[in-house]
């Protein structure tokens, strides 16, 4: 079972904003004594904002973007097939440590959701074309639904990487 990007963050920000409420020892706040200070631990030396984090998602988002384009102009199984591999590619080389709340909820999210849908699509097409009566015309409404989806959800990574502030 996949959760939706949503729910992934969500649950991402819950842990995070739970796990920083625990003491060192596993105590939380309200635990400790009053007159208990603790020292701050020292800062990174390096966090990544705003465009910083967004940034290393800019080749994932044009790789889509690039696919999105040459789907309107036409692609044979095979060459869609090699295409959302080498988006996969790129995806895969994210350090999603490495990205902000912010940035995942803006482009994250709908970037991972669009690559799902061009997988999915891809995954559809195959299984037309390993089963002898199917028709690729039969499974091209379903293809264009989910290619239409993932172009909004392309879209809307775009926007949102445009968007991210500046850090």
């Amino acid at each position: 079972m996949r959760l939706s990007s949503a729910a992934t963050v969500g649950i991402l920000l819950g842990l995070a904003l739970i796990l920083g409420a625990c003491g060192e020892d596993g105590t939380t706040a309200a635990d400790k004594p009053a007159s208990v200070t603790s020292t701050p631990p020292p800062a990174p030396p390096h966090v990544a904002t705003g465009r910083d984090s967004c940034r290393q998602l800019r080749p994932f988002v044009g790789s889509m973007a690039r696919l999105r384009d040459d789907l309107a102009r036409g692609l044979s199984y095979d060459d869609y097939l090699r295409e959302v591999q080498r988006v996969r590619t790129v995806y895969a080389r994210i350090d999603a440590n490495k990205l902000t709340a912010g940035c995942l909820l803006a482009s994250g999210g709908p970037a991972e959701h669009a690559l799902n849908l061009y997988i999915d699509a891809t995954n559809a097409w195959g299984d037309c074309l390993a089963t002898v009566s199917c028709n690729t015309r039969s499974v091209e409404p379903k293809l264009q639904r989910k290619w239409a989806l993932a172009a909004h959800q392309v879209t809307t990574a775009q926007q949102g990487l445009r968007l991210a502030p500046r850090g």
